[in-house]
């Protein structure tokens, strides 16, 4: 029975690395719409359409070069990319240019 306990403790806590590395496999599905026009309204700018067009360029790149970042670094940045709430997929791109040495490129 001990060993039994001893196992379990042992797979659990890899299946859970395994099912977080498995997130980071698919561009995570942003709702630029809804975020952008949420922060534009409640910071009083006007327009949304600038933003809305830099998160879709963002996403662009995204999708061609996804599969070239590591997966910790994808789901690092995912993570840093929905602080507070509004997800961006420019500040998604840019952790990830970050943490590869991509940027100015």
């Amino acid at each position: 029975m001990r060993a039994f306990i001893f196992a379990l403790a042992a797979i659990v806590p890899a299946s859970c690395v395994i099912d977080q590395a498995g997130a980071a496999d698919e561009l995570p599905a942003f709702d630029i719409s809804r975020d952008w026009s949420e922060e534009i309204g409640t910071a009083g700018i006007g327009g949304v359409k600038p933003c809305k067009k830099d998160e879709i360029d963002a996403k662009d790149q995204l999708t061609k070069s996804w599969s070239q970042y590591d997966a910790s670094a994808k789901k690092t940045c995912i993570e840093e990319s929905s602080i507070g709430g509004e997800r961006s997929y420019v500040e998604l791109l840019t952790c990830l240019e970050m943490a590869t040495g991509e940027m100015g490129k």
